[in-house]
C-alpha cells in the first residue's frame, strides 16, 4: 500500500512495502526507526509510513557502505554470555555466537576475537568480559557485537558503553528485548539480584560445611 503525496518523492509506503523495497524484515525496519536510522510519519491510526525520498536515502547509504567495505574491513569483537552451565551444555552460548558471526559476515566485518562467559550478568569478575575490555583499551577492534544488550551486563550497560567509547570502540546489540513496563523490569532486576546473592550464600555455606567436616 502507498499513499500519494504532492510529488513522486512524496509517495508514502507501508512498513511492509518499505521493508520489501529495502530487502529487510519488518522487525529490522522497526528497530531502525527506533534508533533514528530511518524516519517515518504516523497515520492517525498510529501506523508507520515511509516516504520514497527516505527509502532512496537508505538505499544510497547501503550502496555507499557496500562500496567502502570492499576496501575497508572493520575489525569487531564478539561477546556472548549465558547464565548457567546448563544453558551452555544445551548449546545456547554457541547459538548466540553463531548468530553474531553470521551478522558480521553479512556486513563485511572482520572478527578479531570471540569472548565468552558462563555466569551471571551481575558478576563483575567474568574472565571473558575483562579480556574484552582489556583488548578494547588496546585498540584491537573498533566495534563490539552482542546478541542482546543484557548479555554484556545486567546493570551499568551505559557505563561500559561510555568506557569503551573512550578508546574509539562502539557497542552494538543485534536484537532488542521486548518492551516491558517499569514494574516488570524492576521485578526481573530484583530476581536477578536475589539469584546472584543466593548463589554466593550457597557457596559460603558449602565452604563452611566442608571446613567443619574436615575439622571433625
Amino acid at each position: 500500500m502507498s499513499i500519494r503525496g504532492n510529488s513522486n518523492s512524496d509517495y508514502m509506503y507501508s512498513i511492509g512495502n518499505a521493508a520489501l523495497i529495502l530487502g529487510v524484515c519488518i522487525k529490522t525496519l522497526r528497530r531502525w526507526h527506533k534508533v533514528n536510522k530511518i524516519y517515518c510519519i504516523r497515520t492517525p491510526g498510529g501506523h508507520r509510513r515511509f516516504s520514497l525520498r527516505e527509502i532512496k536515502r537508505i538505499i544510497e547509504v547501503k550502496d555507499a557502505y557496500k562500496a567502502s567495505s570492499i576496501n575497508i574491513s572493520t575489525k569487531c569483537a564478539i561477546y556472548g554470555r549465558v547464565s548457567s552451565h546448563k544453558q551452555n551444555k544445551r548449546g545456547d552460548l554457541e547459538h548466540q555466537i553463531h548468530i553474531i558471526k553470521e551478522y558480521a559476515h553479512n556486513h563485511h566485518l572482520e572478527v578479531y576475537n570471540v569472548y565468552k562467559d558462563v555466569g551471571s550478568g551481575l558478576n563483575s569478575k567474568r574472565k571473558g568480559l575483562w579480556r574484552l575490555l582489556k583488548d578494547a583499551k588496546a585498540h584491537k577492534f573498533s566495534l563490539i557485537l552482542l546478541n542482546y544488550k543484557d548479555r554484556l551486563t545486567r546493570f551499568g550497560y551505559n557505563y561500559l558503553k561510555n568506557y569503551v567509547f573512550e578508546f574509539g570502540v562502539s557497542l552494538q546489540y543485534l536484537h532488542t528485548l521486548e518492551e516491558k513496563s517499569p514494574e516488570s523490569e524492576m521485578v526481573e532486576d530484583l530476581v536477578a539480584i536475589i539469584h546472584s546473592f543466593s548463589g554466593k550464600l550457597y557457596g559460603l555455606r558449602s565452604r563452611k560445611y566442608k571446613k567443619q567436616s574436615l575439622e571433625k
